[in-house]
């Protein structure tokens, strides 16, 4: 996992072309987990500034987490979340997040891409794809705040 995550921060901060603030929002807790492993990464190869925010999606406190934040208007937003399976979860976000801001860009970021797509939703970057079968289900364990491992179990 450290290895693809490591990949994963230095292809952001190298697809950052104009060198912008890279703001992670880290959807629910594992994403948000993801992210805070990313921005820890990610700030001694960047040469800007990386945050990053929780995107609780489950409850209603998105909304004040988003109106808290005052972001830059030429930050470089990336969504970051755990796995991504229909990509409903990662449509979600992006529409919450563009309800908010109004970049020129939104990027989005996964540890486990496992495909079965229902929404037109793309992983663009991903620390594995992991093919499975409808009947499994990939989890991302997190235990202290840190990511353990990927689990594959079938339903």
């Amino acid at each position: 996992m450290l290895r693809s995550l490591n990949r994963m921060a230095h292809e952001i901060a190298e697809h950052n072309a104009e060198d912008s603030p890279i703001d992670l929002f880290g959807i629910n807790d594992r994403g948000y987990v993801v992210a805070t492993t990313l921005a820890n990464i990610l700030t001694p190869v960047f040469n800007g500034k990386v945050r990053f925010f929780q995107l609780p999606l489950k409850d209603k406190s998105t909304h004040n987490v988003l109106e808290d934040i005052k972001l830059p208007k030429n930050c470089y937003p990336v969504i970051v979340d755990d796995v991504i399976f229909s990509g409903k979860t990662m449509f979600k976000a992006l529409n919450t997040i563009s309800n908010y801001m109004s970049p020129s860009e939104i990027h989005t970021a996964v540890l486990v891409d496992r495909g079965h797509r229902k929404f037109p939703i793309k992983a663009e970057f991903y620390g594995m794809e992991l093919p499975t079968k409808l009947n499994e289900h990939v989890s991302v364990v997190v235990k202290n705040k840190k990511l353990q491992n990927v689990k594959l179990t079938k339903s």
